[in-house]
């Protein structure tokens, strides 16, 4: 990773944790793998009737099908009040009730349509809320539960609650099968209006709305555009690329009334002209989520030709690249991104060819490691191995460079300080990541001091959580960065791979590395310190991690 994509990450990482994805790309249900065999039952009515699974103006439709945060959405949501009915989008049998990973309760229901197994999944409901039972028939329109907020929903809490269905055909959820867009898959069949089998009434068909469209070809230049209107907002001080956006979602989305654009800031991206604010109206809505939701839908499926870096909306930061996090609560809606997409471009210069400075590369051209041992792709921690508050920064400092992931960072932080905030060593090592004052102060090849104010509160310091774990990223992705730069010159051998090196020279100093040719050598202390401290850190790291082994 450059030097000036480093002080991007930092700059933006000041604000933002780590967020799990909310979805995976297949449920896993508690205490195990999902089943590979269907339990037997009757089978389902043949026919394609099929109808929505909530009742018209019960519900808003928010999150659609497709790639959402780095990763597949396999459903639709329905966004509503808690307790709303829930009915059953065709006949058919009920194969699983129960517990599901990030789903908290969900329902299977197996159809049979015309000759296909197709699946019908509903998600987040509560135990006390599902009225069906394994096993059990259903017929089309019948009430099988209500709306809930269980496993993983944003904003956590009743102000969550929503239905998560899936459709899978081709044999099933657990036949085979594949995922497909509930709504086009739902406006196929006949729908029916008529209750069958249940006293609650059968909810009609309604239009779903696109959230991924994709702009047409030409539209990304922008200049055929009108100029956005002044009683939306102003293209001063704006670079090209947000001056396109700007003008694009005044295009598409006439809910739109206002755009802030240019003003001082604490960070670069406003000041620069390289971000707007999408203002939502009555964001706390149901309408309005949904609006938000496609906005940013719309931004990121279009994210090449927008040349777009990274949005916010929701206190939930995502990269064009797909990566994901989750702000710090910063106290308020707007402060927290819940009443607007903040959307920041590459730049591209001002449109009077005023100079700028370097503008920022997107995380999707940040390059991949090719380092053997715990690296960057390694970024998820197993729940409980660090603590809740300082695994969020350990998550962020993974990102700071290719090299260096999450439970490299954390196991290193452990060894220095067993995550006890406060300490200093006999030789004067500060906090968690137990830094010299010196080499706290001392400038990072981005030009910055290593221990900067990622916390964003206003001073740096070694005994800020933030602050220090960042500060130990940016030193050891500096370190790793000469490492390397010496393997390739083959300056330095690495037979081990190169992450013991970095680690060796985070403890004795990376001229140590330099001058021993490689693991430092030519003193004691090399042996009885270095040596066991990088061992430790490297078991520890497979310990911590999910995806190593």
């Amino acid at each position: 990773m450059s030097s000036a994509a480093r002080v991007t990450v930092a700059v933006v990482g000041a604000v933002l944790m780590l967020l799990g994805l909310l979805f995976f790309a297949g449920v896993v249900e508690e205490g195990g793998c999902a089943p590979s065999a269907v339990p037997g039952g009757a089978a389902s009515a043949t026919g394609d009737a099929r109808t929505m699974p909530m009742a018209e103006g019960s519900y808003t439709l928010t999150s659609g099908f497709g790639m959402r945060w780095g990763t597949q959405h396999q459903g639709q949501d329905f966004a509503a009040a808690s307790k709303t009915p829930i009915y059953a989008v065709a006949d058919g049998v009920v194969v699983r009730v129960g517990a599901a990973s990030g789903f908290g309760i969900w329902v299977v229901i197996d159809h049979n349509i015309d000759g296909e197994t197709v699946s019908s999944v509903y998600g987040h409901m509560f135990a006390d809320d599902v009225r069906v039972e394994q096993g059990q028939n259903v017929r089309i329109g019948q009430l099988i539960a209500g709306v809930g907020y269980n496993g993983h929903t944003v904003p956590a809490g009743p102000d969550g609650a929503h239905l998560h269905l899936e459709i899978w055909t081709g044999g099933g959820r657990f036949g085979g099968g594949t995922a497909v867009d509930p709504m086009p898959w739902l406006q196929s069949g006949s729908a029916t209006t008529s209750s069958v089998g249940s006293t609650e009434s059968a909810p009609s068909m309604t239009p779903t709305p696109s959230v991924n469209t994709v702009i047409e070809a030409g539209m990304a230049a922008g200049a055929e555009l009108a100029p956005m209107p002044a009683a939306i907002g102003s293209e001063r001080g704006l670079q090209v690329d947000t001056i396109r956006v700007a003008r694009t979602i005044v295009q598409r989305f006439a809910q739109v009334r206002e755009i802030g654009g240019q003003r001082e800031d604490s960070l670069p991206d406003h000041p620069s002209g390289r971000a707007i604010d999408i203002m939502v109206p009555d964001s706390t809505s149901g309408e309005g989520k949904a609006l938000g939701d496609r906005i940013a839908d719309f931004v990121l499926t279009n994210a090449s030709a927008l040349r777009i870096d990274y949005l916010i909306w929701r206190q939930t930061y995502r990269s064009a690249g797909g990566d994901s996090n989750v702000m710090e609560d910063r106290g308020g809606a707007t402060a927290n991104h819940m009443d607007h997409v903040h959307v920041t471009t590459l730049g591209g210069g001002y449109p009077d060819g005023t100079p700028i400075g370097p503008v920022a590369t997107s995380p999707a051209d940040a390059p991949t490691s090719t380092v053997c041992g715990p690296s960057a792709g390694d970024t998820d921690l197993v729940p409980g191995t660090v603590p809740a508050e300082l695994a969020v920064w350990y998550r962020l400092g993974g990102t700071v460079c290719p090299q260096v992931g999450a439970p490299l960072l954390a196991a290193q932080g452990k060894q220095e300080s067993g995550f006890q905030r406060g300490l200093t060593s006999s030789a004067g090592a500060q906090g968690l990541a137990q830094f010299l004052p010196g080499t706290a102060t001392a400038l990072a090849s981005d030009g910055q001091p290593y221990v900067i104010d990622a916390d964003g509160n206003g001073a740096a310091s070694v005994w800020d959580d933030g602050d220090a774990i960042i500060g130990q990223a940016r030193y050891l992705c500096d370190i790793a960065d000469h490492v390397d730069t010496w393997i390739e010159q083959s300056k330095v051998v690495a037979p081990n791979g190169a992450v013991e090196l970095y680690l060796a020279g985070y403890n004795a100093g990376e001229y140590a590395v330099l001058r021993s040719g490689g693991f430092p050598t030519g003193s004691p202390d090399y042996e009885v310190q270095t040596r066991p401290y990088v061992a430790s850190i490297l078991a520890m790291a497979t310990q911590m991690s999910t995806t190593m082994s």
